[in-house]
């Protein structure tokens, strides 16, 4: 399985988003023409209509349709004239934005590697203060309490937590017994129970029948360890938590001995730049869709002029009286009217095809556009999750190959080629050890990309049952009171 590194997978993004680009642009240019013989069969049935009233001339009303359909050949010319101008200007600004984007990619090209750089300096210089560190006496002395620290603090853990547990199981029996609780929420068997001579007798005989005294110091010893080796967990937390900070206090000022701040300081800004692009990349990547919109608005006819063009045409052509003149056309026996009502029928059926063949190039144009936004917003999140770093790879190249060749066949969709691209991420081991020092414990690191291991954790012995008197297997009188 051939590797593939960011910067390369983001080229393929970005031969991806060009070939797709093409795509729309090679749509766009089919129904502009398309259009443009729509809009040209009009005017020739336009040209049809004027021959057919030269021929019946000798009709009263056949020099005013003439003159009629000159006027209409003339205002959609008028109209039409200055489409031209426009569409060479929208042309014009679609290429100064992809000059714009061109421009913004190399310079975030360098930018990257100005970052990478920056980069490489600050994991070079904590792998050697990693290794001073490693070699002081006193730094290893530190290690080794904090070590220590925390595997108490650990082990006192476990044992409160499954002590909770115990109290949670076992003191169930206790709490839904109804003549237990009824006696313990009384304080019966303490300094503080009052209660009037009868009551104090009946509570005494129910404490008897019920075997309470025992239960009672059994329930109480129950409550009461959980709360002792919880005070305990927390008081050697905290001691384990003042050992790991001493420890991250030696880190960070071995940090600042070495000049590490400094080289963080120059990545960040090296960073910040780079996001900085990128935000200026994305606006101008959102300006090149909204003009791709209007071009294809614009091969498609939708524009103003060509709007108004088309509905006048449109509007002239169903005048009842050339409706009439076609009617009267077919039913005269004279030949030259049977060839011009032909070429209409023609035309007719050849501005049928070409409308739904423009119906087809319009569907076609919005799944190019709507693919397009998704690699651009693919793009997008690639370099935000900063996947085209210099230590990214993907371990199947041809698998991302054959996934983004899918994708843009519409046979896979956004979201499965990016948790594809998620699956196959991996980063190059760093010189610097992120778990290093005060890193191993799960509390962060001031180390490499910040990246932390998991809590540490260390077998303790299991907790015992409690013992004493009352009844085994928890308690339980089945009695009503």
């Amino acid at each position: 399985m051939p590797m593939l590194s960011g910067r390369d997978a983001l080229t393929r993004i970005d031969e991806a988003l060009g070939d797709e680009q093409r795509r729309v642009e090679e749509v766009d240019r089919r129904i502009e023409e398309v259009s443009s013989q729509l809009l040209q069969l009009g005017r020739a049935r336009v040209e049809d209509l004027r021959d057919l009233a030269r021929l019946r001339v000798g009709l009263i009303a056949a020099g005013g349709l003439v003159s009629g359909l000159d006027e209409a050949d003339r205002q959609v010319a008028a109209l039409l004239a200055s489409r031209p101008a426009a569409q060479a200007a929208l042309e014009e600004r679609i290429r100064a934005n992809q000059r714009q984007q061109a421009t913004l990619e190399a310079e975030r090209r360098t930018q990257a590697d100005a970052l990478e750089a920056a980069s490489d300096a600050v994991d070079a210089a904590e792998a050697k203060t990693q290794a001073r560190l490693a070699a002081q006496p006193h730094y290893q002395a530190q290690q080794g309490r904090t070590r220590d620290a925390e595997r108490v603090a650990q082990h006192a853990e476990d044992k409160a937590r499954y002590s909770e547990q115990e109290l949670d199981q076992k003191g169930r029996s206790y709490r839904d017994d109804p003549l237990f609780s009824y006696l313990w929420e009384r304080g019966y068997g303490l300094p503080t129970y009052r209660a009037l001579p009868l009551v104090r007798w009946l509570d005494g005989k129910v404490a008897s029948l019920i075997g309470y005294a025992g239960a009672r110091a059994n329930f109480a010893r129950l409550q009461e360890i959980p709360v002792r080796l919880r005070e305990h967990a927390n008081a050697t937390r905290q001691r384990a938590d003042a050992e790991i900070e001493a420890l991250k206090a030696l880190d960070e000022a071995g940090r600042k001995a070495d000049g590490i701040p400094v080289l963080v300081r120059v990545r960040e800004q090296e960073r910040a730049m780079l996001e900085t692009l990128d935000s200026r990349i994305e606006q101008a990547a959102g300006d090149h869709r909204r003009l791709l919109d209007e071009q294809a608005a614009f091969a498609a006819g939708e524009d103003p002029a060509y709007r108004k063009a088309v509905e006048y045409l449109a509007s002239e052509l169903q005048r009842e009286d050339l409706q009439e003149l076609r009617r009267d056309a077919q039913a005269t026996p004279f030949p030259e009217d049977d060839v011009v009502i032909a070429r209409l029928l023609d035309r007719e059926r050849q501005e049928q095809a070409l409308q739904a063949t423009l119906a087809e190039l319009k569907q076609a144009t919005q799944q190019h556009l709507a693919r397009l936004q998704q690699i651009e917003s693919l793009r997008v999140d690639f370099k935000r999750r900063q996947y085209d770093r210099g230590d990214s790879v993907f371990s199947d190249g041809s698998l991302l190959g054959v996934m983004l060749s899918s994708f843009l066949n519409g046979l896979l969709d956004r979201d499965s080629l990016w948790r594809v691209f998620e699956q196959q991420q991996r980063y190059r081991p760093q010189r610097a050890d992120p778990t290093f020092g005060s890193g191993a414990f799960g509390r962060g690191s001031v180390w490499g990309r910040g990246t932390t291991r998991g809590a540490s954790t260390w077998g303790g012995g299991g907790f015992g049952g409690l013992g004493g008197g009352g009844r085994s297997g928890g308690f339980r009188t089945g009695g009503g009171f």
